[in-house]
């Protein structure tokens, strides 16, 4: 028996991936506004991220990358993540830039002392 193919899954992809881009630059171009509630754009923002971040996997490396080095960005997503609904927090949580700490610790040990626990 054979399972039938998701025929939306691609278009639902493609859709989600152009939402997530909107709200991304909505959120980018309405943060720096002179608009009575402040951070209005944090929201668009952080919710665009999460969409792309939970769709395209190179979006989620390039945010571990930028939360690995700029770090005041990754305690904001964190603060963020923590205070948003549990599911943006779950994605947001997923570009958590520990793999890539993670690698560069293994790149830097010595050969010797990788091959002695071998």
């Amino acid at each position: 028996m054979t399972l039938p193919n998701r025929v939306g899954s691609p278009l639902l992809k493609y859709f989600m991936l152009a939402l997530g881009w909107v709200l991304t630059i909505v959120g980018i171009v309405v943060m720096p506004m002179p608009i009575p509630i402040p951070l209005i754009g944090a929201l668009p923002l952080m919710a665009g991220l999460a969409i792309l971040i939970h769709y395209s996997r190179n979006m989620r490396r390039l945010v571990q990358r930028v939360r690995h080095r700029v770090r005041w960005i990754s305690y904001m997503l964190e603060h963020f993540a923590r205070r948003a609904p549990k599911k943006i927090g779950r994605i947001l949580h997923r570009s958590h830039p520990a793999p890539i700490e993670r690698r560069a610790r293994i790149q830097s040990r010595p050969t010797q002392e990788i091959e002695s626990k071998n």
